[in-house]
């Protein structure tokens, strides 16, 4: 019937539908444009700009053995800019560029004119730049010709280059220390763990580094973790064989059964079917006795562990 429809309206020369999952129109290249100079740091920007034409101008005629640092000014500055915006970083880059050549020609142009008028005397090395060059006279406006040959390549596009790199490395810092905030903090490395004394020494984050790390050992896949106490419980999600597991990590000296109690509501809730329990330390009678008989909850304590380990 669809189809007989659809032949009809081809017949008769109407257009299909649109598709109810077709992506919206790109908006035009003006149009993204006036959006993305609105979003411009213009004071930050121009600032920048500046400290890169006037540093860019001192190493043009300063001594050629300085002038090797010039090639770091552009994409240093991108690298300080990329690092402080967090978001348009190509057109920052651009206009970062594009401001610092113009700044820093005035400024050499600005120079050039001094010179000519015997306000201001040539360095060596721009005499030096004005003499490699024919038929020029010796004329100091010579180095406004002279900065543009051998500036705009590196002025123009080495910015935007620093600033794009930067702020997509920020961006993912930005994203792993929000994670980790949301994680309420970060897994850290233990040292060498030999027996179940230097694991009862570890702290949370530390054992749960190491749990995380023996479990993947074991055929395990990382899911998520999270800290329920940044002293006390820390929760891991682990898969194995499609399935999901819940460990719950604890370094309390004895656990006590509301530790497991608490995993047992949580699994529940969630409909996860596998838990465990792990401390680097012991369980109480009762905590062993609330999971006696129960086939989706294992206890691991510390020297239990330090045999999975070995």
């Amino acid at each position: 019937m669809s189809a007989d429809v659809k032949d009809e309206r081809v017949a008769k020369g109407e257009a299909a539908p649109p598709a109810e999952n077709a992506a919206p129109p790109r908006p035009p290249l003006i149009q993204r444009l006036r959006v993305g100079l609105r979003e411009v740091q213009w004071p930050l920007t121009l600032l920048i700009a500046l400290a890169t034409a006037v540093l860019w101008c001192a190493l043009f005629i300063s001594r050629a053995e300085l002038q090797l640092l010039a090639g770091l000014v552009p994409v240093t500055a991108g690298l300080i800019l990329g690092r402080r915006v967090k978001s348009q970083w190509m057109l920052h880059g651009l206009v970062l560029g594009v401001a610092s050549f113009l700044i820093a020609l005035g400024l050499v142009a600005a120079y050039a004119a001094l010179a000519s008028a015997g306000l201001a005397p040539l360095t060596e090395q721009a005499r030096l730049l004005i003499a490699q060059w024919p038929n020029t006279s010796g004329l100091p406006s010579m180095l406004i010709l002279i900065f543009i040959s051998t500036s705009v390549f590196a002025l123009l596009p080495f910015p935007a280059f620093g600033t794009v790199m930067a702020g997509r490395s920020e961006e993912r810092n930005r994203a792993i220390r929000e994670m980790q905030t949301q994680r309420g903090g970060r897994l850290d490395r233990p040292g060498t763990v030999r027996n179940a004394e230097d694991l009862m020494g570890l702290s949370l984050p530390q054992l749960g580094y190491y749990v995380n790390t023996l479990f993947k050992k074991q055929g395990f896949t990382f899911k998520d973790y999270r800290f329920l106490d940044k002293d006390r419980n820390l929760d891991l999600w682990m898969e194995y064989q499609g399935e999901t597991w819940w460990l719950r990590l604890t370094v309390a000296d004895k656990v006590r059964p509301g530790v497991v109690e608490s995993l047992m509501q949580d699994m529940r809730r969630d409909q996860i079917t596998k838990g465990v329990v792990i401390t680097s330390t012991e369980f109480t009678p009762d905590a062993l006795k609330a999971t006696r008989g129960r086939k989706n909850v294992v206890l691991i304590d510390g020297p239990t562990l330090v045999q999975m380990a070995q």
